[in-house]
């Protein structure tokens, strides 16, 4: 202990310094003294601690974000900690022994992420009790204005239960606004955790409020439940004449002070009168650059169509609304933060796979790339059905090839010859560029309808991985998921 002189000067030497010079401070002792072991020196006897993992199964990126929140908090108190995608994860591979905590957010209506897919399966088809002696906590990610909320976490839940787990705590279900209640919950989850192997938690509450890896940004014009207020500057149909399809370019200028990035969406509210209802915002495609076109958000949207029972047209209730508006109209919307599907570094080469609509994000990045004069080449693929009235964007395009912010393109129109082509045709004609572009670093991206799009995309380039560097197609499949799993191929699908 400190003699009384002796504390006051520590006092007046901390209040004195700012919070790095405290950090160099404590770097500093503890250099004098040297390591010691927190439970010797208090009295408390040693406590064998078992590892823990942290799995994560996320769609834009803030599953993952709040995984290496509760790792650095974990790791604090004298645990061997890790972190990991669920991606490639296998039931078999869970260890009972190791403390096991699973961030999940959910997509659409009460679905996992695409990429934990195969997990999920892999879960429902397991055994009972294979999972014996597994100590867990779920946490899930969710929008509780969706039917089903935090469906993808609740599931989860409830096969680790039949599988034998024993949850250590609660399963914690978050809204939208989950960046402001983290904290809490992360304290929680560390005195679950120290109260389960019997050790003393001794990180302080503050300290707990760790700097996120990835940015969150949170308030009036980040969630649904405060939105706010956009005029629509102007909207064209895309397609001409003789076209099946009916797709918007919407412009939406705003004064709030609010921030977006490329990759973000813009989740829209409908007036009170006109959601019938369904008030479930819907997430479009940001397809602006922010630094190009400062103040506004540009949209892509199609007319989405179906076959009433009666037999007449029907639309969507959403792409209804927003194709109705003229000019001065008011749209009410918010800033869907994305934290994966993010613009790659000026200096790497990028590939974009959009087929229709899919080609909303590969605009802003083309511009906001444009604007930055941005070093790395760019190379797009798009697709669908006529070239000539069905080209979305061409003048731009072209005028993007014309000045070399666009350095290749190549388009599928499927119904524009007697055998259909699709853009999956097209990748396979280029197979050896595409995997040159790889080898170089090239980040590549894809964007547009699940499925069958989006799995057909993924077949291709297993198929041109394994044709290209003579490898099974276990081992392309392989290669394929690595480029995934480290962030060089991208998707936003839906």
């Amino acid at each position: 202990m400190l003699i009384k002189n002796q504390q006051k000067l520590l006092e007046q030497l901390l209040s004195s310094v700012n919070h790095e010079q405290k950090i160099w401070l404590a770097g500093y002792m503890q250099g004098q003294i040297g390591t010691v072991n927190a439970n010797t020196a208090t009295g408390i006897p040693n406590i064998e601690k078992p590892p823990a993992i942290i799995y994560f199964a996320t769609e834009t990126g803030n599953a993952k974000g709040l995984s290496l929140q509760v790792m650095k908090a974990i790791k604090a108190e004298g645990y061997k900690v890790k972190t990991s995608a669920v991606n490639r994860l296998k039931v078999k591979d869970i260890k009972p022994d190791t403390m096991t905590i699973f961030i999940v957010s959910t997509h659409g209506e009460g679905d996992p992420p695409e990429s934990a897919l195969p997990f999920f399966e892999d879960l429902q088809n397991a055994g009972d009790g294979q999972l014996n002696g597994l100590n867990y906590a779920v946490a899930g990610l969710g929008d509780a204005s969706y039917e089903i909320f935090c469906g993808a976490a609740t599931k989860m839940d409830k096969e680790l239960q039949r599988l034998g787990g024993k949850s250590f705590q609660d399963p914690f279900l978050f809204d939208v606004d989950y960046a402001t209640h983290t904290s809490a919950w992360i304290g929680q989850t560390v005195k679950s955790i120290n109260d389960l192997v019997g050790a003393n938690t001794s990180v302080a509450e503050e300290t707990l409020s760790l700097e996120e890896e990835l940015i969150v940004r949170t308030g009036k014009g980040y969630t649904r439940l405060e939105p706010v207020k956009g005029v629509v500057k102007h909207i064209v149909c895309l397609n001409d004449i003789d076209s099946t399809r009916q797709t918007f370019h919407i412009e939406i200028e705003y004064e709030d002070d609010i921030i977006y990035t490329c990759g973000d969406a813009a989740g829209v509210m409908l007036p009170d009168k006109d959601h019938n209802g369904d008030n479930t915002p819907r997430l479009y495609s940001i397809s602006s650059s922010p630094s190009y076109h400062e103040g506004e958000i540009h949209l892509t949207v199609a007319l989405a169509t179906h076959e009433n029972e009666d037999g007449g047209m029907g639309y969507g209730t959403y792409s209804r609304y927003l194709a109705d508006r003229q000019e001065g109209d008011e749209i009410e919307f918010y800033i869907h933060q994305n934290q994966i599907f993010n613009l790659a570094a000026d200096n790497k080469d990028i590939i974009m796979i959009g087929p229709g609509t899919g080609i909303a994000p590969f605009r802003s990045f083309i511009y906001e790339r444009s604007e930055r004069g941005a070093a790395g080449r760019n190379w797009l693929f798009f697709g669908a059905q006529h070239m000539h009235c069905d080209f979305l964007y061409q003048t731009e395009w072209q005028e993007h090839l014309a000045t070399e912010t666009l350095h290749k393109i190549d388009l599928a129109f499927s119904r524009d010859q007697t055998h259909k082509v699709y853009v999956q045709d097209r990748l396979k004609e280029k197979a050896k560029d595409i995997v040159e572009w790889i080898d170089n670093g090239a980040i590549l991206y894809l964007c547009g309808t699940r499925d069958p799009m989006s799995k057909d995309i993924d077949q291709a380039l297993i198929d041109i991985i394994a044709a290209q560097k003579s490898l099974s197609p276990e081992e392309a499949a392989n290669f394929v998921a690595d480029l995934e799993e480290n962030d060089r191929y991208l998707k936003d699908v839906y």
